[in-house]
């Protein structure tokens, strides 16, 4: 039984570099609140330099959840993060303080605030071991498979629609439970929420902030961070090293990128990925673009925190 929790006081995101750390601090400080971060990549303990992980000054004047929660060796999945959060956030509100959800991870939100299929715990490569256990069958009887096991299910999905047909099929496998079970016990751990904001700076402000990050992340020893790691014996494929960044850093260490080249790979892979955020935020449902430029006095006129 998943236990009912009461609204998240205020969401806070958008793209990489658009001021949604320092925003929440300012607030977290304001109306004592605590922040649950919503970053893929801060979970990682041993990576600090290139995830923009908040300070330890930072940490200790503002509580902060959900982060240093792994190893960057481990796989870490959405649906642990939504678990992970809902205990941060079922402890906060305990404590009688507000909850501040801040990130740039558009998948880690939607999950937190609309629910997702909660599975039990399995190898990373169950999925693609059901997947070619079943490539013998043809997609027509696929189909029908899950027509017998969920047609409710099944007749949502086109019956050429291999992909989510093997999808439906694994979930059963898993569970023994219909997909649509699954789903519809997802959607009763959706979280609301009092305020969600996204910082939507303009094109040439954003990406003027990115370029300053990068080149603050460098001076700062991003590249000793990573050198260090592997002299540890730490291997690059590791999940962790997926982290943006992390794998050019990698290849100028390897002599494949020199220092000028590595600053404008960053630089251009963080563009990308702004832009892939930017798109995703601005199809959530209650989610409202701010200026960040304006954002402190928005959220003390428009928003009841």
């Amino acid at each position: 039984m998943v236990r009912s929790l009461a609204p998240i006081d205020l969401v806070i995101a958008g793209p990489t570099a658009s001021g949604k750390s320092q925003l929440a601090m300012r607030w977290a400080r304001e109306i004592g609140g605590e922040i649950v971060s919503a970053d893929s990549r801060q979970i990682y303990r041993e990576i600090s330099v290139g995830t923009g992980k908040p300070s330890l000054s930072d940490q200790e004047a503002v509580p902060h959840h959900t982060i240093d929660l792994c190893s960057i060796r481990d796989v870490y999945s959405a649906g642990a993060f939504v678990r992970d959060a809902r205990r941060a956030i079922e402890k906060i509100q305990a404590r009688g303080n507000k909850v501040i959800v801040c990130g740039g991870t558009g998948l880690y939100i939607k999950a937190l605030l609309e629910g997702i299929v909660d599975l039990p715990e399995s190898d990373s490569t169950s999925s693609e071991t059901f997947r070619e256990s079943m490539e013998e069958f043809s997609t027509p009887t696929l189909y029908l498979r899950l027509m017998e096991l969920d047609p409710e299910r099944a007749r949502l999905l086109s019956p050429r629609d291999r992909v989510r047909i093997l999808r439906g099929l694994f979930l059963h496998e898993l569970t023994g439970l219909p997909p649509t079970e699954l789903y519809r016990r997802s959607r009763g751990q959706a979280l609301s929420f009092r305020s969600f904001i996204v910082l939507s700076p303009d094109r040439e402000t954003l990406y003027a902030s990115i370029e300053r990050r990068v080149a603050l992340m460098l001076d700062e020893g991003w590249v000793a961070e990573v050198e260090d790691l592997l002299s540890q014996g730490c291997n690059p494929e590791w999940p962790g090293f997926a982290s943006l960044g992390y794998r050019e850093v990698v290849a100028h260490l390897d002599g494949r990128l020199a220092l000028g080249e590595l600053r404008e790979a960053i630089v251009r892979k963080t563009r990308q990925y702004a832009k892939r955020q930017v798109t995703w935020f601005r199809h959530m449902a209650g989610a409202i673009p701010v200026d960040p430029a304006k954002a402190p006095h928005s959220l003390g006129v428009s928003f009841k925190i």
